[in-house]
């Protein structure tokens, strides 16, 4: 085996959280569900000391159930990482690309995992599961709109 010292990136998750979520469920089993999802992401704040670059990023998804027209449950969740990043490696905009691509990505699986136990715990069966998204094309789509 290779020693980790070897391996470790020079871009690292420091601490995650869930800023917000919410689940509404209506009283209806279902096999025929429509489910919606939009995501989005967004920088909060980058800061720089001698050493290292912090930023906080926030990964959104919102879930829509639906049988035709009624709404069978909704859910919302903001997901925050916190990830440092050496200046001695990376410059300012290296780093910035990374909190959007491996920051987003990191928080997509975190996301998907919280996603699968809450509903998992609310009673869907099968839980719901949030699908592998491309991030290339969401940071694309998302600057589109800036």
């Amino acid at each position: 085996m290779i020693e980790i010292g070897n391996l470790k990136a020079d871009f690292q998750l420091v601490s995650t959280r869930v800023v917000k979520f919410e689940l509404e469920t209506k009283k209806e089993e279902s096999d025929e569900i429509e489910v919606e999802l939009k995501c989005d992401y967004d920088i909060e704040e980058i800061e720089e000391n001698n050493e290292i670059y912090i930023g906080t990023v926030q990964f959104k998804a919102a879930f829509e159930g639906k049988k035709k027209n009624k709404k069978l449950f909704k859910i919302h969740i903001v997901y925050e990482g916190c990830f440092a990043g050496k200046k001695e490696k990376l410059g300012l905009e290296d780093f910035k690309n990374m909190l959007e691509l491996n920051g987003i990505i990191t928080l997509t699986h975190l996301t998907r995992s919280y996603i699968m136990s809450c509903t998992a715990l609310a009673g869907f069966n099968p839980p719901l599961r949030l699908p592998l998204i491309n991030v290339h094309k969401l940071r694309e789509m998302k600057h589109k709109t800036m």
